[in-house]
């Protein structure tokens, strides 16, 4: 019998086992992509920042923007904003403009929500850099100067001249005209300013058209909105008699302010002047062009105590009494620190990611929304103090008075933009005071020690702190608390 079928030759074994080789590996090649595709999906939804409904929630913002930017209604921008999903809509508009600011993927919408942002008073560095670089301090339809001479009370004055040159226009089909145009900036004594052209050079007129007339612009207004409800007074102080009120949110132009600048001269809607207390209000606008209010009143003068009548003289005086132990002496406010500052800082600290409204599960972090600073204010014996001024020292400069925001008893909060620093400036009786400055409360996490994001609990080492950075994590979206405590 012959042997040969079933002998199978060992160059069909090795073809055999190749087959099988390159049938496994296409096999498992199959599976490990299956596998990464599964995998895809998670691994994004366990990004930083990723949320669903943001991209919707940028185009309702967008809109709102976009449309008041088109109509000026203020009120209805305010309303459709607080209407939007967003745990905090007026941090979700500050954080969106800056991000816009930062990426600029279209100045178109970057400036209708830095626009939108400025008109609600939310100012930050970046956004009032990339304001002042934009020209987007404009948002109110200008008087013209007809309008400007029947104010009656507006006394008009030119201030220097300042100088820019205007593109000619194109030429067309019937000839062509050069223009060179000399802006000259016009002041009205309210703090409005009107731009208006002159030494217009015509050369070379073909079929002339009545000239455009220009277009005027006026800067914000400087405002006032009340913290709360509170008095408008006949002059700068406590000791001139009640002119009216305004509630809390209600804004109000300001016209002036007195030598010391802690007082507002302010425009009441009904056509009233009276004077509003700095430190309780909330500026909108540019207020470094508000000039010392003329024919300031003098403070009423003090009502002199009626003369008490003599006691008639005793035939006998009377035994004289031994003096008290000790002679009660008036109350004196607080002294001064001997040395140093006034306010010291007693804490500067990160809120831990759960207190921010995040998380972290393995490793991963999920970003809360919050981009909030708190400060403090303690007297000596560790007591919350109301009616401290507290400045911050970026961006506007806004000044908040302890226990006037309804947030707690010593208490002022911000909104952080990228970054604040603050520092107390006035104490409860009006007095100016020297504080320590505290500084570095940012909210881009290449800003903020590692050590700092590893308490806060967003990383656990320097190496995931590292990665952390780089992605940049929960970047715009960190929240502080600073303490200060009187020396006295």
């Amino acid at each position: 019998m012959s042997l040969q079928p079933y002998i199978v030759r060992f160059s069909d074994i090795s073809k055999t086992q190749r087959f099988h080789t390159q049938y496994n590996r296409r096999w498992r090649n199959l599976g490990l992509a299956a596998l990464v595709c599964l995998l895809l999906p998670l691994l994004a939804a366990c990004g930083p920042q990723r949320r669903a409904g943001e991209s919707d929630l940028t185009a309702q913002t967008l809109r709102i923007a976009q449309e008041y930017e088109q109509d000026g209604d203020l009120n209805r921008a305010r309303t459709q904003l607080q209407g939007l999903d967003a745990a905090n809509p007026t941090q979700w508009l500050i954080y969106l403009a800056e991000t816009r600011v930062h990426d600029q993927p279209a100045q178109a919408e970057t400036n209708a929500l830095v626009w939108l942002a400025m008109a609600l008073g939310l100012q930050s560095r970046p956004l009032v850099d990339y304001a002042v670089q934009n020209n987007l301090l404009v948002n109110a339809p200008a008087p013209t100067l007809e309008t400007a001479a029947q104010a009656g009370s507006a006394a008009i004055s030119l201030a220097p001249a300042t100088e820019t040159s205007v593109a000619p226009p194109a030429p067309d089909p019937a000839g062509s005209t050069a223009l060179t145009t000399t802006a000259a900036t016009t002041t009205i004594d309210a703090g409005a300013s009107v731009t208006v052209s002159q030494g217009v050079s015509e050369t070379a007129p073909a079929a002339p058209e009545p000239a455009a007339l220009p277009t005027a612009t006026t800067v914000t207004k400087p405002m006032a909105q009340a913290s709360n409800a509170m008095n408008v007074r006949g002059g700068p102080g406590t000791a001139y008699p009640v002119v009216g009120a305004i509630n809390t949110g209600d804004q109000v132009e300001i016209i002036g302010k007195n030598p010391q600048a802690d007082w507002w001269q302010v425009l009441l809607a009904n056509g009233t002047q009276g004077w509003v207390y700095g430190p309780l209000v909330q500026t909108l606008g540019d207020t470094t062009a508000v000039a010392l209010a003329a024919n300031i009143p003098e403070p009423p003068p003090t009502p002199t105590p009626a003369p008490v009548a003599a006691a008639p003289t005793p035939a006998e005086p009377p035994p004289a009494e031994p003096p008290p132990a000790e002679t009660p002496q008036p109350e004196q406010p607080p002294a001064p620190a001997p040395d140093g500052p006034d306010f010291v800082t007693v804490e500067k600290r990160l809120w831990d990611v759960y207190e921010n409204g995040g998380s972290t599960n393995s490793g991963s972090v999920t970003c809360g929304e919050k981009r909030e600073l708190h400060v403090n204010v303690l007297d000596a014996a560790g007591n919350r103090i109301n009616g401290v001024a507290v400045q911050a020292i970026y961006g506007a400069q806004e000044v908040y008075v302890t226990g006037s925001q309804g947030k707690g008893d010593g208490q002022v909060e911000f909104v952080l933009g990228r970054g604040q620093g603050v520092k107390v400036i006035r104490d409860a009786d009006g007095r100016e005071v020297t504080s320590e400055t505290v500084d570095g409360l940012s909210t881009e996490p290449a800003n903020i020690p590692y050590e700092t994001l590893i308490g806060a609990r967003y990383c656990d080492d320097e190496a995931d702190c590292k990665a952390f950075v780089d992605l940049p994590g929960c970047w715009g979206h960190y929240s502080w608390t600073v303490t200060f405590k009187r020396k006295y």
